[in-house]
C-alpha cells in the first residue's frame, strides 16, 4: 500500500514555506493549487498495491479497468481526506478500531494476492473482458480504504499543508487542497493506465504470466508490512502496557501481603 514517507513530508513543508513566501506577490493561491496537485500527483505514484493492481488489470484487459482501479483508489484517498482533517479521525484513534481496520486490510490484500497467483497458471485471455468494470471500480476503493495510513498521510501532511495558510477559512483552505490533490491524483490516473494499456501490444502470455506472478508477491509482500506494522505499532505496545500494569498490580498485591 501506500505509505507515508520521509519524502512526502519534506515536500509537505517546502511547499508550505514556499505558499508564505509567495503569498505577499499575490501568487500563494496559484502556488497552493500547484503544490497540492504535485502532492496528489507524488502521493498517487508511490508504489504499491493499487498500482500494482492497475497494472496487473491494465496489461489483461486494457486502459479502462486500470483507470477504473485507479479512480477508485482516488475516491478512497478522497475519503480517508475527509476523515483524516475532520473530527472523525479520533475514531480511528481507538486500538480496537486500529486493529479490525489492520486485520481487514492485511486479509483483503492476501486474498488479492492468492486471485493473482490462480490467474497467472490460468488461461490468458488478452481480449479486454466486458461487464467488470463495477468490480474493478470497487476493487480500488477497497484497497485505499484497507489502507489505514491513509489518516496518518491527511492527519500530519494534509492538516499540516492546510493550518500554515492564513488569511482563509478552514473550509476554503480544505477545498483548494481537496481539488488540487484530486487533479495531480487524476493525472496520474490516466496517464499510468494510458502507459500500461499501450504496452499491452508489446507482451505476450508468458510475460503477463511473469507479471501476474510478480504482482501477486508484491501485494503479498505488502500485505505482511501492514501486519509486521500493526503487530509492531500497535499490539505489542498494547501488549507491554498490559504486561506492566499486571506486574505493578501483583507487586502491589505482594507488599500489601
Amino acid at each position: 500500500m501506500k505509505q507515508v514517507e520521509e519524502t512526502d513530508f519534506e515536500y509537505a513543508s517546502v511547499a508550505c514555506s514556499l505558499v508564505s513566501t509567495t503569498k505577499k506577490g499575490g501568487l500563494w493561491l496559484v502556488t497552493l493549487l500547484i503544490a497540492a496537485c504535485v502532492l496528489g500527483f507524488v502521493y498517487s505514484a508511490a508504489p504499491g498495491a493499487v498500482n500494482t493492481e492497475a497494472l496487473r488489470r491494465g496489461l489483461q484487459r486494457g486502459f479502462v479497468p486500470a483507470f477504473l482501479v485507479q479512480l477508485g483508489a482516488l475516491l478512497g484517498d478522497l475519503i480517508w481526506a475527509i476523515i483524516g482533517l475532520t473530527g472523525v479521525a479520533l475514531v480511528f484513534h481507538f486500538v480496537s478500531v486500529q486493529i479490525i481496520l489492520g486485520i481487514t486490510g492485511v486479509a483483503f490484500l492476501l486474498r488479492m494476492a492468492w486471485l493473482s497467483f490462480l490467474d497467472a497458471r490460468k488461461p490468458i485471455d488478452l481480449q479486454a473482458n466486458v461487464g467488470r468494470e463495477q468490480r474493478d471500480f470497487i476493487t480500488g476503493i477497497i484497497f485505499s480504504l484497507a489502507n489505514p495510513f491513509g489518516i496518518a498521510f491527511w492527519g500530519g501532511i494534509g492538516g499540516g499543508f492546510a493550518s500554515r495558510l492564513q488569511g482563509m477559512s478552514v473550509m476554503d483552505k480544505l477545498l483548494i487542497l481537496f481539488f488540487g490533490f484530486a487533479v495531480g491524483a487524476f493525472v496520474w490516473c490516466i496517464g499510468i493506465s494510458a502507459v500500461v494499456a499501450w504496452s499491452r501490444k508489446f507482451i505476450g502470455e508468458r510475460v503477463l504470466r511473469a507479471v501476474f506472478t510478480l504482482s501477486s508477491l508484491a501485494v503479498a509482500y505488502f500485505a505482511l508490512e501492514m501486519l509486521w506494522t500493526l503487530i509492531h505499532g500497535t499490539i505489542e505496545p498494547l501488549f507491554l502496557q498490559r504486561l506492566r500494569l499486571k506486574r505493578l498490580v501483583n507487586s502491589g498485591l505482594t507488599r500489601s501481603l
